[in-house]
């Protein structure tokens, strides 16, 4: 396969197969990118049975058993064949505690499945998500519903030990995978562009699901359950760049912005709609959302990591930006797989744009502005749009009933109050 600076050059091409270049197009609006944002972003979660329900609130009611509890994910549908559609995301959506667990499986013969939340509402089914590689990585990715180029677990700090009660989250390998799913509908297939084109104080658009529960147990705040999500669309400007590499886990695009955690694997879109690189790195560290200053203040400092004498670093950046994977180190990497996926390397046409703008709303949450037009002002940073026609009313009776879990959920013995296994309201 050729990376996509070949692919994209052969495109544009084009005379020599007799098609015409494409001519140049304005920049978007951020209701335009977000048309294509609604589109193709899509939730990532394992389906949620009896018995991973109960783990779930087990671990809410002790939190000191310090292990991995269901946080939903997102991804971009990037490419299509037939009526399988590929999605692009990052590895660590997918712990190897699901994919390894049969208990959790048991109503499907100790066999994982995640479910694809499409823009439609509907949620596709996935089976056969376990490679059997593990983690640390074993073998060759290959072609099957879950293809990972890097892996998720607890382990022993600065080993390849997993010691799943007292080890250390961490991801090995590039944090990138594609899952698929099956449909015969027609869904949007996201553009892909040349991350090697978006320069430092570029502006980047972010879509993802946030998950407000993750953000309580990130704030070390007791966690209750919140069944309801609103996709989100943040913007930023590029600060910092890196050549991908295993050794920062292949995070490479630094930016500032307003993304919530949960929207981990998100689209990472250019001024032009174009799917450059996929969300995965957030920072408490990073500038306030909305807030006013130069677009390039970080790096236009005395302490910026390319400064003279300076040499950029991952670890740094990482505390001062959110960060993601660029789309041309996927490329690269399925390439190398051997992996042969019909991308997308057409410009976002206007028939996909009007379709997601059809009662697409206009007013946007402006950080502590107050509510303004979408509008992206020259003295903010960075801004973010919760959009209110991407709404899950309840994302635990989603997760429960796709796979026709749904009657079997009461078996589970209710916690109480603001629980999530019957849904109990709280005084």
């Amino acid at each position: 396969m050729l990376s996509i600076k070949l692919m994209v050059g052969q495109l544009l091409a084009g005379l020599a197969i007799g098609v015409q270049a494409m001519p140049a197009m304005a920049e978007l609006s951020p209701p335009e990118i977000n048309s294509i944002a609604r589109q193709t972003t899509v939730l990532i979660a394992p389906g949620l049975t009896p018995e991973l329900r109960r783990d779930l609130e087990e671990n809410r009611n002790n939190p000191l058993e310090n292990r991995q509890v269901w946080n939903p994910g997102s991804g971009a549908i990037v490419a299509r064949e037939g009526n399988k559609y590929y999605v692009l995301t990052v590895a660590h959506n997918f712990f190897q505690r699901y994919l390894d667990t049969p208990e959790f499986w048991q109503n499907s013969g100790g066999t994982p499945f995640y479910g694809i939340r499409t823009w439609d509402g509907e949620v596709h089914k996935v089976e056969g998500v376990n490679d059997g590689r593990g983690c640390p990585l074993r073998g060759i990715a290959e072609v099957r519903s879950l293809i990972r180029f890097g892996c998720r677990d607890r382990f022993v700090p600065d080993t390849e030990t997993v010691d799943r009660n007292d080890g250390q989250d961490n991801v090995k390998g590039i944090d990138l995978a594609i899952i698929s799913f099956t449909s015969p509908k027609d869904y949007a297939v996201a553009s892909l562009g040349d991350a090697s084109t978006v320069k430092i104080g570029d502006r980047v658009y972010i879509s993802g699901w946030p998950d407000p529960e993750l953000e309580q147990a990130q704030a070390g705040q007791s966690v209750r359950p919140v069944s309801r999500r609103q996709r989100r669309l943040a913007w930023g400007s590029v600060g910092a760049k890196l050549s991908p590499d295993a050794s920062n886990q292949g995070y490479s695009i630094f930016y500032t912005d307003c993304t919530r955690a949960g929207m981990s694997g998100g689209p990472v879109f250019d001024k032009d709609g174009r799917l450059v690189g996929n969300h995965g790195l957030g920072s408490s560290n990073k500038q306030s959302c909305g807030s006013e200053g130069s677009a390039n203040s970080f790096m236009e400092s005395r302490e910026r990591p390319d400064a003279p004498g300076q040499m950029p670093d991952a670890n740094s950046l990482r505390q001062r930006f959110s960060g993601s994977q660029q789309v041309n180190q996927a490329l690269d990497l399925t390439q190398q797989s051997r992996l042969r996926l019909p991308f997308n390397l057409q410009m976002p046409t206007a028939e996909l744009i009007n379709r997601g703008l059809a009662g697409q709303a206009v007013q946007v949450p402006f950080g502590s502005s107050g509510r303004l037009e979408f509008d992206i002002a020259a003295d903010r940073t960075s801004g973010a749009f919760d959009d209110p026609s991407d709404v899950i009313p309840d994302i635990y009776k989603e997760y429960s009933s796709f796979s026709g879990l749904g009657s079997r959920v009461r078996d589970v013995p209710s916690g109480g109050c603001g629980t999530i296994l019957l849904g109990e309201p709280c005084p």
